[in-house]
């Protein structure tokens, strides 16, 4: 299962990487965005597939290694707000994935992001998507074991 979870993640990646080569960092979609598309779905499938068989995958069951990939197919299962909340509350994510995932789904559901993990691109310049308090943000990013905001921000710009 370890192998086959990535396996799936490593797929995932090139076309997310080949979706943005396309794009140019721009916000048009073209065939690789819509194979992205395809491939969460099927993705979704697969998570609910191992959920069902093994309940919700632990490091015990899949390792660190195991459990961040496991947490990436998760993170891009925006299409399923119902199947990131339960992942979250059951799964054992590492802080830095628990922190990513939290304000992927408060995005989802409207509201402003924690953590400050999550960037749009506007213009092809790449922007903080609404945080809840800029003030301590540093502090909670520390407490979840990520770099500063400005840190995360110069590397997520290359």
């Amino acid at each position: 299962m370890i192998q086959k979870i990535k396996r799936w993640k490593k797929f995932e990646q090139k076309l997310r990487f080949k979706a943005m080569e396309e794009s140019g960092g721009a916000n048009e979609r073209g065939i690789y965005d819509e194979l992205v598309y395809l491939v969460d779905a099927i993705n979704n499938f697969r998570i609910k597939e191992i959920i069902g068989e093994h309940g919700y995958p632990t490091h015990k069951l899949l390792g660190k290694q195991g459990m961040k990939d496991f947490w990436l197919l998760v993170q891009h299962q925006d299409e399923d707000l119902e199947l990131q909340q339960s992942c979250l509350s059951n799964c054992d994510f590492a802080s830095i994935e628990r922190a990513y995932l939290t304000d992927r789904i408060l995005l989802a559901e409207g509201k402003k992001q924690i953590y400050g993990t999550q960037f749009t691109r506007k213009n092809k310049k790449l922007v903080l998507r609404p945080v809840r308090n800029r003030k301590d943000i540093d502090k909670l990013r520390k407490k979840a074991g990520l770099e500063t905001l400005a840190e995360y921000t110069k590397k997520m710009s290359r």
